[in-house]
């Protein structure tokens, strides 16, 4: 078939776009500023370590990432929120691990995949989550706190930032190892949790390193035990749950970056070489560590396979515990 010369001009006019669509994208990303949604309210560990990684990038890219809190539903709102906006690089997903814990406790309501639906950028920090109670507690210790709850069965209570978040599955498999009949109390995040623990109305609570080891320095709390696998070195004097008698209930929480997965892989790319810079970069890790988190990276197909490898072993703690949408 012969095409007339109008016709050819737009064939040609038609792969000539299609091949420059794409490189043209790419080259002019970001034009505007980023949005980073964080699933949990500010003040929060997942706030903090959002607001770290996107000053970092801000400051190397020179392209303004903003965080933007949208807390709820454990998560959910904000992570369809990711998935409704354009998948065209601007809205990022400042991700812990109840992304993934989340399909496991949510079966029947989630309408996405952790895995599947979005694109893996980077794991940049890890966090430690304490053991903690009130500063008028009488419990200096984890076998004294274990000792008082189980001499006033179901006269205590602990406070978590949310059902299912890590912090929260945390306490349950402590309490589920210690046999301690002591009731959950769920919050909207850490920031609306801290007021009723410092007053004593809460019996303790798992808080992650940031929020714990400045609260504890200000004479707020009392950090029992630490859950990870060795002593941090801001406080030597305070155990590992593990070495306290506990080492089921040890989890540290992780924190990434996702984007939708139909974002335009030349988009995806970009953001994991400017996110790797970041998080690399000597000033992230010293104000991590400062912060009592953990500098950790992992590019995106090791993020991606970390977050594949997670999911049977929550589904085996979620069913452990009992935890329930």
């Amino acid at each position: 078939m012969r095409l007339n010369r109008r016709e050819a001009l737009c064939a040609l006019s038609g792969l000539a776009l299609s091949g420059i669509a794409p490189i043209s994208l790419a080259q002019s990303y970001p034009n505007k500023p980023v949005r980073a949604i964080v699933p949990y309210p500010a003040g929060g560990i997942v706030d903090i370590m959002g607001r770290l990684i996107a000053e970092r990038v801000s400051a190397n890219w020179g392209t303004q990432v903003i965080v933007e809190p949208r807390p709820g539903a454990n998560g959910m709102i904000a992570t369809e929120a990711v998935l409704s906006a354009p998948a065209d690089g601007y809205t990022w997903l400042i991700a812990s691990a109840s992304h993934v814990s989340n399909a496991s406790i949510y079966k029947n309501e989630l309408r996405w995949d952790p895995i599947r639906d979005f694109a893996p950028i980077g794991m940049f920090g890890k966090a430690y989550n304490f053991l903690v109670v009130p500063a008028t507690s009488p419990a200096k210790t984890v076998a004294e706190f274990v000792a008082m709850v189980r001499a006033q069965p179901g006269q205590h209570n602990f406070g978590n930032p949310g059902n299912g978040t890590p912090p929260h599955i945390a306490f349950e498999l402590f309490k589920h190892a210690a046999g301690l009949d002591i009731q959950g109390i769920g919050y909207k995040g850490f920031a609306p949790l801290l007021p009723d623990l410092f007053a004593g109305r809460l019996s303790a609570s798992m808080l992650a390193s940031t929020l714990a080891i400045s609260h504890a320095k200000e004479g707020r709390l009392r950090i029992l035990a630490v859950l990870n696998d060795e002593r941090v070195k801001e406080l030597p004097d305070v155990p590992t749950l593990a070495q306290a008698g506990y080492p089921e209930a040890q989890l540290v929480s992780w924190f990434g970056v996702l984007l939708h997965r139909k974002t335009p892989p030349e988009i995806v790319r970009r953001v994991a070489v400017e996110v790797e810079k970041a998080a690399k970069s000597a000033e992230m890790r010293d104000r991590l560590e400062k912060s009592g988190n953990l500098p950790a990276w992992l590019g995106p197909d090791a993020f991606e396979a970390h977050m594949k490898a997670e999911m049977p072993n929550w589904e085996r703690i979620v069913k452990t515990v009992g935890i329930k949408p």
